[in-house]
């Protein structure tokens, strides 16, 4: 739903990302219609960091060092050089990837709207910014041309998006396909004789 809400007020971007937050799903309960309300404290819940919209401009390749070094904060073996918990959610791109492979060469495929990833092409770009980062970071990614604050947080996005088009029914798209791992994966533990559920 962010990345939706994201896409639906800036439709001329290639690529939003989606920051890790700690998102806390509404606790709400269905109406008489059969739909969840979500209020303004539900938004704030889900998302509590009311951070400005960034916009910039990368590479193809910049795209896939930063895919390789997010896969790997993810699904590093050694896990003291893991961070940031479940792979970063995107809108526009398409990633096939081994979740157990080598740092570096975990990403198999990209394609940026329908289209394989052109290493020199330069792509547009939107997250939230995060306080403290450089003026020339994307969601962790650096060196990134043309950056913009926009004139609007993601509460304002989200609640703007809302307003229009609800009601709404986000469903996961599959953006991120991991070849040798199942699409239920809840861990990146390896080796062990029990299952997460």
């Amino acid at each position: 739903m962010v990345l939706d809400a994201i896409e639906w007020n800036m439709p001329e971007i290639d690529i939003v990302l989606s920051n890790g937050f700690r998102f806390c799903p509404p606790n709400a309960t269905p109406d008489q219609t059969g739909n969840i309300p979500i209020t303004r404290g539900n938004v704030y819940d889900m998302l509590p960091v009311d951070s400005i919209v960034r916009t910039g401009k990368v590479t193809g390749l910049q795209l896939l060092n930063w895919l390789e070094k997010e896969l790997n904060n993810v699904f590093a073996e050694d896990a003291s050089k893991r961070f940031g918990g479940w792979v970063i959610k995107f809108k526009g791109m398409e990633v096939e990837f081994n979740a157990f492979g080598n740092e570096g060469e975990r990403v198999k495929s990209v394609k940026v709207a329908g289209q394989p990833l052109d290493l020199d092409k330069l792509y547009s770009i939107s997250a939230c910014e995060r306080d403290g980062d450089p003026a020339d970071v994307v969601c962790r990614m650096n060196n990134v041309k043309d950056v913009v604050n926009k004139d609007l947080t993601l509460h304002q996005v989200m609640l703007s998006y809302l307003a229009k088009n609800s009601p709404v029914t986000p469903t996961p798209k599959g953006a991120a396909k991991a070849l040798d791992a199942p699409a239920t994966l809840l861990t990146q533990m390896s080796g062990v004789d029990y299952d997460f559920r």
